[in-house]
């Protein structure tokens, strides 16, 4: 979502927008192995899980996010 307003923000067009979007989906897919929070985590959902189980692949997550951010900006300046 961040993606599409920023781009949008940055005078993108519709399809550049779009593409970036379904890029980043395919990259984060093929990195992580999914885009379902379901299959990402270890062993799904349980209520005994302890707390902060998803730490790990979230830093990853977000790392991963702000390099792809980084080249699309200078991919589209």
């Amino acid at each position: 979502m961040f993606i599409g307003i920023y781009l949008h923000e940055l005078g993108k067009s519709e399809d550049e927008t779009v593409s970036a979007c379904y890029n980043f989906a395919s990259a984060f897919e093929k990195t992580f192995g999914s885009l379902r929070c379901l299959e990402l985590r270890p062993s799904g959902f349980s209520e005994n899980d302890p707390p902060h189980l998803c730490e790990n692949l979230t830093c990853s997550g977000i790392d991963f996010t702000y390099q792809y951010i980084l080249r699309i900006t200078k991919q589209y300046k």
